[in-house]
């Protein structure tokens, strides 16, 4: 068996380090696929559900979501897994004497150093393989699969009252019956242009029919057709309230007063037709991969901010592994309920927060953010190891638990 020298006194097997790395990737696997879950249920119940619910979503299309959903809470789930699964692992066989076994024959405690930073490695490739070519496709996935839900709902007329659905540049309201059927007292906003909107107020609308170029019609009664000026658009420069020194909130209602007044007895709308994009757009920088990312032709604060939050979340799995060692090393009796929450914390903080970060330097440009979020990473890196150092004598002590 090949040794590997660690620069102490005695050297450790392959066979030792590849058992070491698979038990944590065990756990870490079992933390994951927990974190996952939790993640999942509560955006697919709270978010999701009520909408493919009311849309008419079958279980097949609510499993795509589920699927598509899945690498958005990788992110936060992987460097917490590693974190909990070194930490279990290290303080097993801690308990068990392991270490204070090897420091007997002449072993090193920086073999616990270096199988972590390994161990960092293998979760920092994984996270920028996630977070660079997963990601991207499934958010354009998940998009689109809810933008065809959608579309599909408004266009069949399955739509349930008391809800506002949005296709394109056009949103919808009843407050009673079905879409599909007879609904009462419709409400209906569209863009009609850049700088103008227009509003449909309708006492019912009856039988949306989709025909075989796959448009749907609705057909109105009782139609009040307004169209009022959009206050970001140039049409609002045509409708100016007047000042009233004595009055200043006289003339407000001014900006209420439509351009335009229609009455219809019955009145024909066809639905927009909506042309889902069938690929993705690569120079979105949300949606493209680390290829796509680089290739593009002009690199702004957007770019830099995509990869530097893709970059913080891989060196933040490089950092973990060696957290949770220092927080092995500070276990005890007194401390054993808050160590692995205290630390988990951080990481959580880390995750959460330092986006925010990431997205104040991103206006600096890609060298100074790449700079900023592997510096953080050196110090943290640093700092951990400096700790086990002086509390390296802690790893060969038990406190008598069962992990």
């Amino acid at each position: 068996m090949r040794p590997i020298r660690f620069g102490g006194n005695r050297s450790v097997s392959n066979r030792y380090l590849k058992g070491l790395a698979a038990e944590i990737g065990k756990i870490a696997l079992i933390v994951l696929a927990t974190i996952e879950a939790v993640f999942l249920c509560d955006v697919i119940v709270s978010r999701f559900m009520p909408e493919l619910m009311a849309l008419g979503a079958g279980v097949p299309v609510i499993a795509l979501v589920v699927a598509y959903s899945v690498p958005n809470g990788l992110f936060i789930a992987l460097p917490t897994a590693l974190l909990i699964a070194v930490y279990i692992v290290v303080l097993r066989r801690r308990e068990n004497n392991e270490f204070g076994v090897f420091a007997g024959l002449g072993y090193s405690h920086r073999i616990l150093s270096i199988g972590a930073v390994m161990i960092g490695l293998s979760g920092a490739i994984l996270s920028l393989v996630l977070s660079g070519f997963v990601e991207p496709p499934a958010r354009f996935l998940l998009a689109s699969t809810l933008e065809q839900i959608t579309y599909k709902a408004v266009r069949d007329g399955e739509l349930a009252a008391g809800r506002f659905y949005q296709i394109g540049d056009t949103t919808f309201y009843a407050t009673s019956g079905r879409m599909n059927k007879v609904a009462g007292d419709v409400f209906l906003y569209q863009k009609s242009s850049e700088d103008t909107g227009r509003v449909i107020v309708a006492s019912q609308l009856l039988n949306p029919q989709a025909d075989d170029a796959e448009r749907s019609g609705v057909l109105f009664n009782n139609v009040n057709i307004y169209e009022f000026a959009d206050t970001g658009g140039a049409g609002a420069a045509k409708v100016q309230p007047e000042f009233n020194a004595v009055c200043p909130e006289c003339g407000s209602s001014e900006y209420f007063q439509p351009l335009s007044h229609m009455y219809f007895d019955r009145f024909y709308m066809e639905l927009p037709k909506v042309d889902l994009p069938s690929a993705r757009d690569w120079l979105s920088p949300n949606e493209a991969d680390f290829f796509e990312l680089f290739s593009a032709p002009d690199w702004g604060a957007a770019h830099v901010q995509v990869f530097g939050e893709r970059l913080m979340r891989a060196v933040l799995c490089l950092v973990t592994p060696l957290m949770a060692l220092v927080a092995v090393a500070m276990t005890s009796k007194k401390t054993l309920l808050f160590c692995l929450p205290l630390a988990s914390g951080i990481v959580l903080m880390l995750s959460f927060f330092a986006s925010s970060g990431v997205g104040i330097v991103s206006s600096s440009g890609l060298l100074a953010t790449t700079a900023v979020v592997m510096s953080v990473a050196v110090m943290i890196a640093v700092a951990c190891t400096l700790m086990l150092h002086v509390m390296s004598g802690r790893f060969v002590r038990k406190i008598g638990v069962v992990v």
